[in-house]
């Protein structure tokens, strides 16, 4: 249960980032928003370490820029762009492709074997999130645009190669591993900041600032931490599920927060979802005699 309890808390920090960024979305420019968040982030990951006993740590440099740039730096740039040309539905369902893109990228180029219960849910999964996340537009509006279905593809792809490198943290804890990480994408996101935007400039008052050091302490820092932890004791696999309960936890929290509308389809494609998470426990088969 330790691990599906990982995995709901990390589902829930990202699902709920939605009603943060909303409330400061239209003050601050999303780069901005971005560094605030990491070095926020690593803030207070940094003060976290001051109280733990020191480990050996063999990581390289190297690494956690590769880490930075896949999981924060890419993502981020490749989202925001993509979104302008495809509707939240769409970038939901192709950016849920990160489990699918983790399995490709370990079977084909780390020569990794998955096991046939993890290839089943991982695309049960996505297929509960097609349905999820289906809108209600046209088949001909779903196609979107092709450039921003390629750049949603590729943020995909960057977190599934985020998630594989995580893998490779070599011992040392988990804090001090995601606050190097955020220490460099800090690094690479400041300049940005400022060629695209004007941070310096940006207008915000109380409320939005305690929006912004949520964001950065539970969405940047925290969620990186329980992370790290989930890969290291159950693999970048079943970490990258949180990818289908996302959508799940940021529907539930439209209907009892916004009272949005929770419609049949929504409901089919959350037990969906949630049968693949249970499908992909082997042991629940193994105890109920069940081949896979």
């Amino acid at each position: 249960m330790r691990k599906y309890s990982f995995l709901l808390m990390i589902s829930c920090i990202w699902g709920s980032q939605f009603f943060f960024v909303a409330s400061v979305t239209n003050n601050i420019g999303a780069i901005t928003l971005s560094v605030l968040k990491a070095i926020i982030g690593a803030i207070c990951l940094s003060i976290i370490s001051l109280f733990l006993i020191k480990e050996n740590n063999k990581t390289t440099i190297r690494l956690y820029f590769f880490l930075a740039l896949f999981e924060v730096v890419l993502p981020f740039i490749l989202i925001a762009q993509g979104q302008k040309y495809v509707s939240s539905s769409v970038a939901s369902m192709l950016i849920a492709m990160v489990p699918i893109f983790t399995l490709a990228l370990f079977t084909l180029f780390f020569k990794k074997k998955a096991k046939k219960i993890e290839v089943l849910s991982i695309f049960l999964g996505f297929l509960g999130i097609v349905v999820l996340s289906w809108p209600d537009q046209t088949a001909l509006n779903v196609s979107g645009n092709i450039l921003g279905n390629v750049l949603l593809l590729m943020a995909a792809i960057s977190f599934a190669l985020s998630l594989i490198l995580m893998e490779r943290l070599d011992g040392g804890s988990p804090v001090i591993h995601m606050r190097n990480v955020l220490w460099i994408a800090t690094i690479l996101l400041l300049p940005l900041s400022f060629i695209f935007e004007q941070p310096l400039q940006v207008n915000i008052n109380r409320t939005q600032i305690v929006s912004i050091a949520i964001l950065g302490i539970f969405h940047a820092g925290i969620v990186y931490l329980l992370y790290n932890l989930l890969i290291k004791e159950e693999g970048a696999l079943f970490a990258s599920f949180s990818n289908y309960i996302v959508p799940v936890v940021g529907v539930l929290l439209g209907y009892f927060i916004l009272n949005e509308s929770l419609s049949m389809r929504h409901l089919v494609g959350i037990c969906i979802i949630l049968f693949a998470l249970l499908f992909s426990n082997e042991r629940i088969f193994k105890k109920s005699n069940v081949k896979i």
